[in-house]
């Protein structure tokens, strides 16, 4: 099941950020423990693509996870989820500023009753500041922490076409719930709060490159954000990605192409990098992918193919690396996955829980947690638990 097998996580968080947090925790073998209210979690009501009711965005963030429907609003159910956290190791949550507190289940009830918890708490802008109270949706984060300007391109700002800031938010929320984890083994009297910012999160991985002309100060106003990525070359059949980062491949590149004049000259470096590269994308498009990265290859100069999401899958090298996979899910049925990345001990990571649905889970999960069948019936008599 995984290194973290024996971890129990309570996760109250929806979307994205949160659950990619767990999904991973959940891969790597601990129990999560995926709290719903009645209505369940806004990733299941919002329109885009399912089948049989199941969303896409519940398989993708919310496998290796038991589920149970748990209506904080109810009174008794605070309750519930305290005694449920005495014997949890991870408490996670992403609503807004202090709605925890004000239901009874925050950091400051949940420790009285199991000081060595570790409390992840997750907010769009920060617990303080102006923005507090203000909803955090991707694109908003990706405007205000300039990832739009860093995607800049014709001088318009642009999206990353990916809800990257919730991921990247993800992963450094399990990076940081496993490190508090290894100080509470380790020995520690007490768990930890842990509090992320999703801007905080986005600039921390945007801003070691994108700020490269902002690092040293004072900087020049008006200064646009260094580019890390080349955009890629037309063929006469697709795309091809290059990155010539040294005069050495861009002379190697151009004299494999049959060209090296372009690259020669007195002019700047910059002016000869811009000729060559204008050229190029006339140039390419006289011949098919193949052609090209067989002798930029042979010039030991980084390319790749640019795949669509039609040959992504039967990439050759992920095809060995065994990336994506297919598997049998009881409501959806056939459904493809990504495989997690880390191969621990050479051994490949095997799902095993799929996405589950609303409530599936609750009656299990409440009798692991000490709750008898009689106490588990008058919890649904009160609407408590679903």
């Amino acid at each position: 099941m995984g290194p973290l097998k024996g971890i129990k996580i309570l996760d109250l968080s929806m979307v994205v950020s949160g659950p990619f947090c767990t999904m991973i925790l959940g891969d790597l073998g601990a129990d999560v423990i995926k709290i719903e209210p009645p209505e369940g979690d806004v990733t299941r009501n919002i329109p885009g693509a399912q089948r049989n009711g199941v969303p896409v965005g519940i398989l993708n963030w919310n496998r290796s996870k038991r589920d149970m429907v748990l209506d904080l609003k109810q009174q008794g159910a605070a309750e519930v989820f305290l005694k449920m956290a005495e014997k949890a190791d991870v408490v996670i949550q992403n609503v807004r500023p202090g709605v925890v507190d004000r239901l009874g289940i925050g950091y400051d009830a949940v420790s009285k009753r199991n000081p060595k918890i570790i409390y992840c708490s997750i907010a769009g802008y920060g617990f303080e500041g102006p923005y507090r109270d203000k909803p955090a949706y991707d694109p908003i984060i990706q405007g205000i922490a300039g990832m739009m300007e860093s995607q800049k391109s014709q001088g318009r700002p642009r999206a990353v076409k990916n809800i990257i800031a919730d991921k990247v938010t993800g992963m450094t929320a399990a990076i940081a719930i496993l490190a508090a984890l290894h100080e509470v083994q380790a020995g520690a009297e007490k768990g930890k709060h842990i509090e992320i910012a999703m801007i905080d999160a986005a600039a921390y991985y945007l801003m070691g490159d994108a700020a490269g002309r902002h690092t040293l100060l004072p900087h020049q106003p008006g200064l646009a954000p260094t580019m890390g990525s080349a955009e890629p070359y037309k063929t006469r059949d697709g795309y091809i990605t290059i990155a010539p980062l040294t005069d050495k491949h861009w002379r190697n590149m151009l004299e494999a192409v049959g060209h090296p004049e372009w690259f020669e000259g007195d002019e700047p470096r910059a002016e000869r990098v811009r000729r060559s590269a204008r050229n190029l994308i006339e140039y390419f498009q006289t011949q098919n992918s193949d052609y090209w990265l067989e002798r930029i290859e042979k010039a030991d100069v980084p390319c790749g193919r640019v795949n669509d999401f039609d040959t992504v899958w039967e990439d050759p090298q992920y095809k060995v690396n065994d990336t994506f996979y297919e598997y049998e899910h009881p409501v959806a049925g056939k459904v493809r996955a990504v495989r997690p990345a880390p191969r621990i001990s050479g051994k490949k990571p095997q799902l095993w829980r799929h996405a589950p649905g609303l409530g599936e889970n609750t009656d299990e999960i409440l009798a692991d947690f000490g709750f008898n069948r009689q106490e588990i019936a008058d919890l649904h008599a009160r609407a408590i638990v679903k």
